[in-house]
C-alpha cells in the first residue's frame, strides 16, 4: 500500500473510534450539564447544518487549496471539539460546539459515525490521486473496513468504561481519551504529502454530467433510507417488544458484518462488474428493506435487516471508485461533496416523513415506502452508468 493512503487510512482509524460514542454520549452529556431538551434539540439541528456546510465547503476548499491541508484543518476542528467537551464545563461553551458541525451525531452511522461527513470528499479524492483505477474499490474497501471496525471498538470501550464508572467520571474519561486518539488522527493527516490546488473555488464544469447523475440516484435512494432506518429501532421495539439490549446486540453485529463484508467488495466488482454489482446489491437490498415489515418474528426481521445492510453497504467502495473514475481528477473533492448532500438532505426529508407516519401508527406503511423508493437508486444506477463497463 502506498504510504499516503496508509496514512489516510489510519487517521480515519484514528479518528472513527471515538466518533462513535460521540454519536450516543453527546446528547446524554448535554442533558446531564443541564442543558434542557429543547435545546438540545436546536444543537443537533445547528450540527446537522453545519455539518451539510463544511460537507460541501470542505470539498470546493480541497479542489481549490489542496485536499491534504484542508483535512488537516478539519482534523483540528475535530480535535478542539473534543477538547472542549473534555475540559471545559460551561454550558454555553458547550454548546457552541453545535456550531463546528463535526465530532457530534450529526454524521451518524457507518458514513459519519466512522468518519465520513466533512471529511469523506477529501479523503476520497486523496485516495484516488494516490492509486491506479483498478486498485481503489479495494483500496476504499480496506479504508472503510478499517474505520467501521475502529467505530466497532470504540463503542465495546465506551460500553466497558460506562460499566465500571458512574456517568461523572465516565464522560470525562471518554472525551479525554477520544482528544488523546484524536491527535493520532492528525499527525497521520500531517504524513499526507502535500498536494496542489487549482488555486480558485469554481464549480464543476467537467464532470457536471456524471454529478448530476450521481446525485439523483443517490438522492432517491436516501429518501427511501430516510424513511426506514432512523425509527427502524423504534418499530423493533413496538412491533416485536424487543429490549434496548437486543437491538444494541443486533446493531453491533451490524457493524461486524459490515466491516468483514468490505474486504469481498474488490472480489465481487471483479467477477460481476462494477455498474451491475452496484444494481443487483443494492437492488437485493431494497427488497430485503421491503420484506422486512412483514416479518413475523423479530428474528426473521433481524436476519433481513442484516441482509440488507451488507447488502448496501458492500457497495459503497464501489460507488465511490465509479464516481472517482467518472469525475475530472480536478473536481473530485467538490463532486463528492455535491454528490454527498444530495444524499444527506433528502435522508433528512425522508426521516421528516417516516417520523409522520409513525406518529398516526403508519410503521408497516413507512417502511414499505421507504423500501419502494430505495429501488430508484439501483436502477437509476444502471440506466445512467450501464455502458461504463463496455468503455473500459
Amino acid at each position: 500500500m502506498e504510504a499516503n493512503i496508509r496514512y489516510i487510512v489510519l487517521s480515519r482509524i484514528f479518528r472513527s473510534l471515538p466518533l462513535s460514542y460521540m454519536s450516543f454520549l453527546v446528547p446524554l452529556y448535554l442533558h446531564k450539564i443541564g442543558i434542557p431538551t429543547f435545546l438540545i434539540g436546536i444543537y443537533f439541528l445547528i450540527a446537522t447544518i453545519s455539518t451539510s456546510f463544511l460537507l460541501v465547503l470542505s470539498g470546493f476548499l480541497g479542489d481549490a487549496y489542496g485536499k491534504r491541508n484542508i483535512l488537516l484543518l478539519l482534523s483540528i476542528l475535530f480535535s478542539l471539539n473534543l477538547f472542549i467537551f473534555a475540559f471545559i464545563k460551561i454550558p454555553l461553551v458547550v454548546f457552541l460546539t453545535s456550531v463546528l458541525g463535526i465530532g457530534t451525531a450529526s454524521g451518524g452511522g457507518i458514513g459519519g459515525g466512522a468518519g465520513g461527513g466533512p471529511f469523506n470528499p477529501l479523503q476520497t479524492a486523496l485516495i484516488a490521486d494516490y492509486s491506479r483505477p483498478e486498485e481503489r474499490t479495494k483500496l476504499y474497501s480496506i479504508n472503510f473496513a478499517a474505520a467501521t471496525i475502529s467505530a466497532f471498538a470504540g463503542g465495546l470501550i465506551s460500553d466497558l468504561i460506562t460499566t465500571v464508572y458512574p456517568p461523572s467520571i465516565s464522560y470525562s474519561l471518554l472525551f479525554t481519551l477520544g482528544f488523546i486518539i484524536s491527535l493520532f488522527s492528525i499527525f497521520f493527516v500531517y504524513l499526507i504529502d502535500k498536494d496542489h490546488g487549482t488555486g480558485k473555488i469554481s464549480i464543476p464544469k467537467a464532470s457536471f454530467s456524471s454529478i448530476s447523475k450521481i446525485s439523483i440516484a443517490g438522492s432517491l435512494g436516501s429518501i427511501g433510507l430516510g424513511m426506514v432506518m432512523p425509527l427502524i429501532p423504534l418499530w423493533f421495539k413496538l412491533d416485536f417488544d424487543a429490549t434496548e439490549s437486543e437491538i444494541s446486540y443486533l446493531y453491533s453485529i451490524s457493524y461486524s458484518l459490515v466491516g468483514i463484508s468490505f474486504l469481498f467488495a474488490d472480489k465481487i466488482e471483479k467477477v460481476i462488474g462494477r455498474v451491475k454489482s452496484i444494481s443487483i446489491l443494492r437492488g437485493l437490498s431494497s427488497l430485503f428493506l421491503l420484506l422486512i415489515p412483514f416479518s413475523p418474528t423479530f428474528f426473521i426481521a433481524s436476519i433481513l435487516f442484516l441482509a440488507r445492510g451488507v447488502t448496501y453497504t458492500i457497495t459503497i467502495p464501489m460507488r465511490q471508485s465509479l464516481a472517482m473514475d467518472v469525475f475530472s481528477d480536478k473536481e473530485r473533492a467538490s463532486g463528492t461533496s455535491i454528490t454527498g448532500l444530495a444524499r444527506r438532505i433528502p435522508y433528512g426529508l425522508g426521516s421528516l416523513i417516516s417520523g409522520a407516519l409513525f406518529s398516526v401508527g403508519l410503521f408497516t406503511l413507512s417502511i414499505f415506502l421507504g423500501g419502494v423508493i430505495s429501488l430508484f437508486d439501483p436502477l437509476l444506477y444502471y440506466v445512467f452508468f450501464r455502458n461504463y463497463e463496455k468503455r473500459e
